[in-house]
């Protein structure tokens, strides 16, 4: 009833698919079990010709063949082998290389060179690395670690590339590169990324490190940005420089930094001042020494980073120049000289009575670097609108020299000015030098930006004694600058002469000292050619170095100047680091004379006046000095005169210009460094026109001396001035010396009546 639990197996027909994988899968079976093989490995045959044929060739096995079917079919031998090898046992090559070992046989040098091709592809070529890695699989293949670390030994490569510790691949690598003087896959490779393949990276950098990188106005970083081809930004959180450019120059890069880095050197300096720096004065000592400064506290100490000596004596200079100029707000003391009015009577006084502003003022030469960066400022009379001229008129006022006027105070308190500056009483062995400058009186305004600024401190008219109590009591910085006066701009050179000149100064103790009284030291050194070196140089061009110190003085100084032998010339190599250029040059060198050093010490007095009615303003002062003979002269100032006698009369060009010291003891004192000039005196006596009324014309004979001056230090360029007092001449000497004064400071454009009286040789 019920079917059977268990099915019988019926049998296939032969025609049917599935007898056909039947009897295939059978047959498979059959055969692998009665296959046998005939022999296993055959013996290893040797050849005894020598070790040069150590390595014999062995008969490839013959394994037992299998018949298979095709897909006709038929039947044919099977050439897989039966059974799948063990992976942990030796193969046939490790049988053979053991076998070799095992009979006392090794490779030689003979043996290896068989494996070593006549010529490669080109290394720049696409077929080289395939030839590359062919050879080495073949090194790798052939012999094992020990023979190519042999071989290596063999070969006398350095030890370094024979050392036990290498993987066997890189033997066959040394052989390959050191030996067979293949050129190297990574190598290679890692040029082609050098070339390419563009990275970023980032440096990070202090400020002291970030600013010797960057240079002048940043040019030292466009420099290596151009150098090395790289696009350098900074970042500012944290400080950094990112640097993007190829992976090549980056490591190169990378390494002038590094070296950069490791060649700084700081210092740290305390002030004789014992009081800070101004900021924008860091700022400006930074950038013309080329050395990092930072003020440390409040007690006089700065920090000095620089990337050699010269920079960092260089800042150390300056930095004790800016704290003993601006010790305490240290000025001249002020004075103000008032025309009289009672002879004006083009309009009533009383009913118009003068007044005074304070006006931005632009000068024809740069400031002074110590001043205070913002604006700069003059006190001028205001013009007035119904015709009066807003300078003052000596024909009607009688000027300085007649006397009619008064020179007052901040305070407005009257005050002779010849007992000011005559009454003390001369020292004993001392010569007395009262001089006369001319210039402008500038007020400096700080601006919070740090740029120019054209609106005054003081805004508005105001009546001149309000300003002078203004002055007073809000302690508004004043400096005078220089200048050359509008009298002498078309008045032709004679008697010129290269000085070289140091001045060095004491810290006041007092106020009173600070205002009045100084102790300097001054000396000074002559310098000319000889009359063959005259000769020759009058048929040299100047370079253009030269012609860029000349500056714009070319039409007051230099008419019949050959500027190329000028002191600047001389310094030039060591305030612009440029060569000099006489090179080039077929005659022969100039012949440089050296004077032996002038030394004066003394005490100088200054004294500041202000004068709103006239273009210029003068500054006067008085020298009390005696000479210091050679044997008596600071040791230090006797060394560097040597020095520099030596450098400016050797034939190397290579010479390192001496620097002055920035300091020294003297009779119980101690003298800073106050400037280091190049000076090109002229000396000449114009005839100065007065005029005295209706058709008639009177003229004085004023000795003028004229200065164009170059500050080593600094590097900046002025000109002064100067008219002297004859000492003999007494009263009429004195009345004379102020007239003229008067007629310097008075004239506000080219004078139309000068007349030069030139010495005759």
């Amino acid at each position: 009833m019920s079917s059977p639990l268990l099915r019988t197996s019926r049998s296939l027909c032969s025609s049917c698919f599935y007898w056909r994988r039947h009897r295939l899968y059978s047959s498979h079976a059959a055969f692998a079990t009665s296959a046998v093989p005939t022999s296993n490995l055959q013996q290893t045959e040797t050849l005894s010709a020598g070790p040069s044929n150590a390595l014999a060739r062995t008969k490839t096995p013959k394994w037992a063949q299998a018949p298979r079917e095709t897909e006709a079919g038929q039947l044919v031998e099977n050439d897989t082998p039966s059974q799948s090898r063990n992976p942990l046992e030796p193969t046939r090559v490790d049988l053979y290389l053991a076998s070799i070992h095992a009979a006392g046989l090794e490779p030689t040098l003979d043996d290896i060179e068989r494996c070593r091709p006549k010529r490669h592809s080109s290394p720049e070529s696409s077929k080289y690395a395939e030839e590359y890695n062919n050879l080495l699989d073949t090194l790798c293949r052939s012999f094992s670690k020990d023979q190519l670390r042999n071989f290596t030994e063999l070969y006398n490569l350095d030890p370094m590339w024979t050392r036990s510790s290498r993987r066997k691949v890189e033997y066959a690598e040394s052989i390959m590169e050191k030996q067979w003087n293949w050129p190297s896959l990574k190598e290679i490779e890692r040029r082609r990324r050098d070339k390419t393949e563009v990275v970023i990276k980032t440096f990070s950098v202090n400020p002291s490190q970030l600013f010797l990188i960057l240079g002048k106005d940043g040019a030292d970083l466009l420099q290596l940005s151009m150098q090395y081809n790289v696009h350098i930004s900074l970042a500012s959180n944290p400080l950094a420089l990112r640097v993007e450019g190829l992976r090549g120059t980056m490591k190169q890069l990378t390494e002038h930094l590094s070296e950069l880095k490791k060649g700084i050197i700081d210092e740290i300096v305390e002030l004789p001042s014992k009081q800070p720096i101004r900021q924008d004065l860091v700022q400006r000592i930074s950038r013309l020494a080329g050395a990092y400064v930072e003020n440390l506290g409040h007690k006089g100490k700065i920090r000095i980073c620089a990337k050699d000596t010269d920079k960092m004596d260089t800042a150390k200079r300056l930095a004790i120049r800016a704290s003993t100029e601006t010790q305490g707000g240290y000025s001249s003391p002020l004075l103000c000289y008032v025309p009289t009015t009672k002879l004006e009577h083009s309009v009533a006084p009383s009913f118009m009575p003068h007044t005074y502003a304070i006006y931005p003022f632009l000068s024809p030469r740069s400031l002074p670097w110590t001043m205070m960066k913002g604006g700069s400022f003059r006190v001028r009379r205001v013009a007035d609108w119904l015709g009066a001229t807003a300078t003052e008129d000596m024909t009607k006022t009688g000027g300085l020299a007649g006397e009619q006027g008064k020179v007052v105070t901040k305070t407005d308190e009257s005050t002779d000015l010849e007992a000011l500056l005559l009454s003390a009483p001369k020292s004993p062995g001392h010569e007395r030098l009262v001089s006369a400058s001319f210039g402008h009186i500038v007020l400096g305004s700080a601006s919070p930006t740090g740029h120019s600024i054209l609106s005054p401190p003081l805004k508005g008219n105001w009546t001149l004694s309000k300003i002078l109590k203004w002055l007073h009591t809000s302690n508004t910085p004043l400096t005078f600058v220089p200048s050359l006066p509008a009298t002498l701009l078309n008045s032709p050179p004679s008697n010129q002469k290269v000085i070289h000149r140091v001045l060095y100064r004491t810290l006041p103790e007092t106020q009173l000292e600070n205002c009045l009284h100084q102790q300097l030291v001054k000396l000074e050194l002559e310098f000319s050619t000889s009359d063959t070196a005259e000769t020759n140089a009058a048929g040299l061009e100047p370079s253009d170095s030269d012609c860029e110190l000349a500056g714009g003085l070319t039409s007051e100084l230099d008419t019949d100047h050959d500027p190329s032998y000028s002191l600047e010339s001389f310094q030039d190599s060591a305030t612009s680091e440029a060569p000099l250029k006489y090179a080039e040059r077929n005659l022969r060198e100039a012949v440089v004379k050296v004077s032996e050093a002038t030394c004066l010490e003394g005490v100088e007095s200054t004294v500041d006046i202000m004068m709103p009615d006239r273009p210029m303003d003068v500054q006067f002062t008085v020298f009390e000095h005696a000479d210091v003979c050679a044997s008596d002269q600071p040791p230090l100032l006797v060394d560097y005169t040597k020095q520099l006698r030596l450098f400016l009369t050797s034939q190397d060009r290579e010479a390192i210009q001496p620097q002055p010291p920035a300091t020294f003891n003297f009779r119980s004192r101690t003298y800073f460094l106050q400037t280091s000039l190049s000076v090109r005196e002229v000396t000449q006596t114009p005839q100065l026109s007065m005029n005295a009324g209706g058709n008639i014309e009177q003229y004085i004979s004023a000795p003028v001396i004229t200065e164009n001056v170059l500050d080593l230090e600094s590097n900046q360029k002025f000109t002064t001035c100067q008219v002297s007092l004859d000492n003999s001449g007494g009263r009429e000497a004195w009345t004379q010396f102020l007239a003229s004064c008067d007629l310097i400071s008075t004239v506000s454009i080219p004078a139309q009546g000068l007349k030069t009286d030139l010495p005759v040789p």
